[in-house]
């Protein structure tokens, strides 16, 4: 029996993580291979312990990283969650609407691709902002704004979702995308390729394999899951690349994507999906 190391992205395990042994558990069973979750505690644990994992669930940029430069195969994805973008306002902008990003600094986390989704959503609406800046988090993008250090941020909607009421009493959701076009992925790394069409399997009947399966995916939070391929994650990415690269010559000032460094960038383990939920004290 072979045993397979699971890796899950850490913003997905920051609460309820037993949720993933017991999907673990399930696939173990299914497959006659011992498959062992293993938890991270955090993204820089995580990302240097990527090339060590047999079956990652993994965000839409450690998805490209993966098939590009370690040659990982994509084969699931959920039928029903994407990664998407919120638009947020400062309480220095009174009653704010999309418009008023336009000749604005929006602050984000550039590198990340769902940042680009809003970006890509605003230039179908004709809104240009004067720069998009980025911050090393989405902590610190929240953190900048909940102080009105920065009036206008884009932000991962799953980490907005998970901020405490409190946190949010400073910030203005103006909207939120609906693209649909990145997500999370189950990928399977190269050297356990001829198990790619059994995990798959499995993976593809687990909500109709018996109850138990289906529980366990409901407790994720996923309805079902779906064939997934290299071409439809980075198709996304090519298309918001160029999204970005026009948006940026057309704006006032370019360089459009610098990396500004603010004083309260440089915060140990702050990753970009960092799973901190905050609170009045760390604000």
């Amino acid at each position: 029996m072979n045993n397979i190391t699971f890796m899950v992205c850490p913003h997905d395990t920051a609460k309820n993580p037993e949720r993933w042994f017991m999907f673990a558990q399930f696939l173990t069973q299914r497959i006659q291979n011992s498959i062992k979750f293993e938890q991270s505690l955090d993204f820089i644990d995580f990302h240097e312990k990527l090339n060590s994992g047999g079956l990652i669930y993994a965000n839409p940029q450690d998805s490209l990283k993966l098939i590009k430069t370690n040659g990982y195969i994509p084969i699931a994805r959920p039928v029903n969650l994407f990664d998407e973008i919120v638009f947020l306002t400062s309480n220095n902008i009174k009653n704010p609407t999309l418009q008023d990003f336009a000749g604005s600094t929006v602050i984000s986390v550039t590198s990340m691709m769902v940042t680009q989704v809003g970006i890509n959503y605003l230039e179908r609406q004709h809104i240009k902002p004067l720069e998009v800046l980025s911050r090393s988090s989405w902590m610190t993008v929240v953190r900048h704004i909940y102080r009105g250090e920065n009036d206008f941020g884009l932000v991962y909607k799953d980490f907005y979702d998970g901020l405490t009421n409190l946190s949010k009493r400073n910030l203005q959701k103006v909207g939120e995308t609906q693209d649909a076009s990145i997500h999370h992925n189950f990928l399977i790394a190269p050297e356990l390729q001829t198990m790619t069409d059994t995990i798959k399997h499995y993976l593809l009947n687990m909500k109709d394999d018996s109850p138990q399966g289906e529980e366990i995916l409901n407790n994720l939070g996923i309805q079902k899951l779906v064939s997934v391929s290299k071409n439809d994650i980075l198709h996304p990415w090519d298309s918001a690349k160029h999204t970005i690269d026009v948006m940026a010559n057309k704006l006032a000032h370019p360089p459009s994507l610098c990396h500004h460094h603010h004083p309260t960038d440089n915060i140990k383990n702050n990753s970009p999906c960092s799973d901190v939920i905050l609170n009045h004290k760390n604000l």
